[in-house]
């Protein structure tokens, strides 16, 4: 998913699609989003397994079908597919792991969960422009396509950790209004929205920012974000497990925050590689202490449910993003700065909401 990212905008460019870059990200997201509550009914009822094996199957048609879609329509249609990776894959995996792991060792054990994603999100598009400037963007999404393949073979086997699953049934397929949301963790959700909006701005106008201060490579911003989230995650999983998820998520918000700033402000490479390091950094210290924030407040029988109401918020907090983004930058390269100082503002207000409402717990908690 990951390696073809930095490699699309161009790809869009070479169409004669260079005002819908917002859509790369926008549309993916929307799909993903979308998709939650059913990804998450299922999860509850079917199994996680097939939840995330289905997401997984996407991910191998889609990467193999950008090859044959050479037209601005046919791309975004897969876009809008491809969606439904994140949509289901993620759901199930995330709500695997909670099954599997005591609720003391929650923030570590998504900490390594995220480790692994950040692995994969760091090397991969670093890996995807090498194989797009040896051997041309085909063999990249043939290669993303196999991998994807390899995620697929590794789940096949696994036990499902859904003691009472259903077979499958369209009928499960029919949402009520309870399953859209789950209440009890409205805000996380909340959080995680302003939260990741600037995600959608760094890989809308970050790839043109890297460029236009002649980086070598378009995707080493998102390794560096990468590694300098590996080396504080399982640290700060184990923080949060310690101290508590607000308090961790204040001093990530504040982090974040800054590292916007920075990025908002960067005049040459170093600034921006610092500032793209602290918002590693940050989304470190967020991302696993969020996840087992909702963990912690859903009802186990519903956990899907509230896991896919996190996704929902993510998906839609770096959709928005992406589009407002390229709405403020225009192809613009002095309007850059614009889009990293609405991201930070957001960050700002998650942290002040986060405060202003630190006794709230909700009235019922959950072993």
């Amino acid at each position: 998913m990951n390696m073809i990212l930095p490699e699309l905008p161009d790809y869009l460019d070479s169409m004669g699609g260079k005002d819908y870059k917002g859509a790369i990200i926008g549309l993916f997201t929307l799909t993903a989003c979308i998709s939650r509550p059913f990804s998450g009914r299922l999860a509850d009822t079917v199994g996680r397994i097939p939840v995330i094996l289905f997401g997984t199957i996407i991910a191998i048609i889609t990467n193999s079908l950008y090859i044959l879609a050479p037209t601005i329509l046919g791309f975004l249609i897969l876009r809008l597919i491809h969606g439904l990776t994140v949509g289901f894959n993620s759901t199930g995996a995330t709500a695997y792991i909670s099954d599997i792991v005591p609720s003391e060792k929650r923030g570590e054990a998504m900490g390594f969960f995220g480790l692994m994603n950040n692995f994969g999100a760091g090397l991969a598009p670093l890996l995807g422009s090498y194989i797009t400037k040896s051997y041309g963007i085909n063999y990249m999404f043939l290669t993303a396509s196999v991998l994807a393949s390899g995620s697929a073979l590794t789940f096949w086997k696994i036990n499902e950790t859904l003691i009472n699953k259903q077979p499958f049934k369209l009928k499960l397929l029919n949402l009520h209004k309870q399953d859209l949301a789950e209440k009890r963790v409205w805000l996380p959700a909340v959080i995680m929205f302003l939260m990741v909006f600037s995600f959608g701005t760094i890989l809308t106008v970050g790839f043109d920012l890297a460029e236009q201060l002649k980086a070598s490579n378009k995707g080493i911003i998102l390794m560096i974000m990468t590694l300098s989230s590996i080396l504080i995650r399982v640290i700060a999983g184990k923080f949060s497990d310690r101290f508590g998820r607000k308090t961790a998520m204040l001093f990530g918000l504040s982090t974040l925050t800054t590292g916007l700033l920075i990025m908002a402000n960067a005049k040459d490479l170093n600034h921006l590689y610092i500032g793209t390091f602290i918002v590693g950094l940050a989304n470190g210290m967020n991302n696993p202490t969020i996840f087992a924030w909702v963990a912690d407040w859903g009802n186990p029988k519903n956990k899907g449910r509230a896991i896919s109401t996190l996704f929902i918020s993510l998906e839609i907090g770096v959709g928005i993003g992406s589009f407002i983004s390229a709405e403020l930058y225009k192809n613009k390269l002095s309007n850059i700065p614009i889009a990293f100082y609405m991201a930070a503002t957001l960050a700002f207000i998650a942290a002040a909401i986060l405060v202003a409402t630190w006794k709230y717990r909700p009235k019922i908690m959950f072993e």
